[in-house]
This record gives C-alpha cells, sequence and structure tokens, in this order.
C-alpha cells in the first residue's frame, strides 16, 4: 500500500533522515521505534506529505504520494498527531464530524449518512456518552479517543499516530492500543504509530521499523528487532530483553546502575 525508496530528508544542510527503504503492506500494523533525534516523527510528516523528502519518493497505492491533492490524500489517509490543539472549545460532536470534511463538497452539509458515520465512530471508541461535552474539559485519554473517532469517521484506509500513549496512564494506555489493534484486525485499517515505549511497540504491533541517527537499521517482527543486542547498540542502554509472561512479545528491562 504504501512504499518509501531510498527516502532521505534534511533541514536546511542538517541531513535527519537517509537512504530510507521500506514497504508497508495493506492492513498491517508498523510501528517506529528509535532514539530521540532518529527521525520517527519526520518520517511520519513525510508520509503524510506534510513535509517533501529531499531525494527518493514515496508511492501509495502505486502512484507518488505528491501527485495527490490534500482531500484525496484525506480520503485514504487520517493522521493524529501528539500535540493536536484546540483553540474553540467544540463539542465532541463537533469534533468527530469534521472527519467527514474531505467527503463533502465545498459549503455542503452533513447528510443523514455522514452523521450516521459519526455515531458509529463516537460508539466504537467508547465517547458516545461525551458527545455534548467541550473537547477542552476532557481528559487526555477521552481526547485521545476523540480524535481517533474522528479518524474513523474520515474512513481512512491508512491511519497515522504520533505517541498515542502520551500523558496516558497504563489504564489507558491499554484501552487506546486495544482500540487500535481492533480497528487493525477487524476493520483492516492500516496502521503507521510512532512510539517510544518498547514493550507497547512489541506488544501490539506486527513489524517493527528501528531508526538510528536517521537511518533504518532493521524492518522486522517484534522478536526480531527487540533484542537486548540491538537495543543496546542504538539506544546505548543497558537493558535485557526476555519473553513477557503475558503472550511471549519481548519485554525491556532495566534497573539503576550497581
Amino acid at each position: 500500500m504504501l512504499r518509501l525508496e531510498q527516502l532521505s530528508f534534511s533541514y536546511r544542510t542538517r541531513p535527519v533522515l537517509q537512504d530510507i527503504t521500506l514497504e508497508i503492506p495493506r492492513q498491517s500494523f508498523l510501528a517506529l521505534i528509535g532514539p530521540n533525534g532518529s527521525g520517527k516523527t519526520t518520517l511520519l510528516r513525510l508520509m503524510s506529505k506534510v513535509l517533501q523528502p529531499s531525494a527518493g519518493k514515496i508511492l501509495l497505492e502505486d502512484k507518488p504520494l505528491s501527485r495527490f491533492s490534500a482531500r484525496e490524500l484525506a480520503r485514504r489517509m487520517a493522521v493524529i498527531a501528539s500535540d493536536q490543539h484546540f483553540e474553540f472549545p467544540f463539542s465532541v460532536v463537533d469534533v468527530v464530524a469534521m472527519g467527514r470534511f474531505p467527503h463533502l463538497n465545498r459549503l455542503q452539509r452533513l447528510s443523514s449518512q455522514d452523521w450516521e458515520i459519526v455515531d458509529q465512530a463516537l460508539r466504537l471508541t467508547c465517547v458516545d456518552h461525551l458527545r455534548l461535552r467541550p473537547i477542552s474539559q476532557l481528559s487526555s485519554g477521552e481526547k485521545q479517543r476523540v480524535l481517533i473517532a474522528r479518524a474513523i469517521a474520515q474512513q481512512p484506509s491508512i491511519l497515522m499516530l504520533d505517541e498515542p500513549n502520551s500523558h496516558l496512564d497504563i489504564n489507558h494506555q491499554i484501552a487506546v492500543f486495544n482500540l487500535l489493534r481492533s480497528l487493525n484486525r477487524q476493520h483492516r485499517m492500516t496502521l503507521i504509530i510512532v512510539l517510544h515505549d518498547l514493550t507497547s511497540a512489541a506488544a501490539f504491533s506486527q513489524t517493527i521499523a528501528l531508526l538510528h541517527e536517521g537511518r533504518l537499521i532493521k524492518t522486522g517482527s517484534p522478536r526480531e528487532v527487540i533484542t537486548s543486542e540491538l537495543i543496546r547498540q542504538t539506544y546505548g542502554a543497558e537493558v535485557e530483553v526476555f519473553p513477557s509472561p503475558l503472550g511471549g512479545f519481548p519485554q525491556v528491562a532495566y534497573g539503576p546502575d550497581g
């Protein structure tokens, strides 16, 4: 579905990503991991056409990403950034309804079918009871679910998220990741997610791409990528990786020196 070929990007004279080649099949669940400054968020912005590559190309459905208009791309791809803010206290239902805008003509109002899609997204993310609340009054976990509901209402084939578990307690983290896994498995949505939490990446994603200093170090299953040796080399941290008792996926352990 999405293919990156020898992709590079620089901020003026500072290279950020170099020679990235990566294929993301339809209905996959890919986690992008790597130390701070490795280029994860920049790569997500390139794949969503927020930034333009310095070299190489990105193909979506075998068509160059550069040839898609903003509206065409929004019908195929939804993006949830880590720093989304709302200046106006929109109600939850109004925020979710914004997901239908790529499917409307200019000045066209939402139809009964559009509102049915909005209602379904609210129910699927368990925020229907919040529909009239201003989004500014919600907790971080509730707000994250509303943003996912908006993305669902957009009906994309690809959903990209940057640190969706940021500022969430463990209960809300698990709830959000289970929701994302359901979107991938039951609703056949392709997920691309930037994560710092290596254990969550291993527990919920199918494929992991490890970045370091702007280069793609390794792509593979969680067991292939999250190993003690690779994590020590790329993160510079003394860790041990062992199979989780809750499913056998790699779990990262560390502690104080001495």
